[in-house]
């Protein structure tokens, strides 16, 4: 599934970006209580993954980079 590392990569962590993108697709669909969070987890722990890299996902429109580095 992916190469263990001592630091998770940025090609990995903007893959993971826009999986969290195309779970904003879902708000407007019918799910199941079940699923709705069940996918509200999986997003919610995709959007960790990235902040405790030092990132946040930035949602604004027309933005080039779909990651930004948070400021320490």
């Amino acid at each position: 599934m992916s190469n263990l590392s001592d630091k998770t990569s940025y090609i990995a962590l903007k893959v993971m970006a826009q999986m969290v993108h195309q779970f904003e697709k879902l708000k407007d669909m019918d799910m199941t209580k079940e699923d709705d969070w069940d996918t509200t987890s999986a997003r919610n722990l995709l959007e960790g993954i990235i902040q405790s890299n030092g990132y946040r996902i930035d949602y604004s429109r027309g933005s080039k980079r779909l990651l930004k580095k948070v400021a320490k």
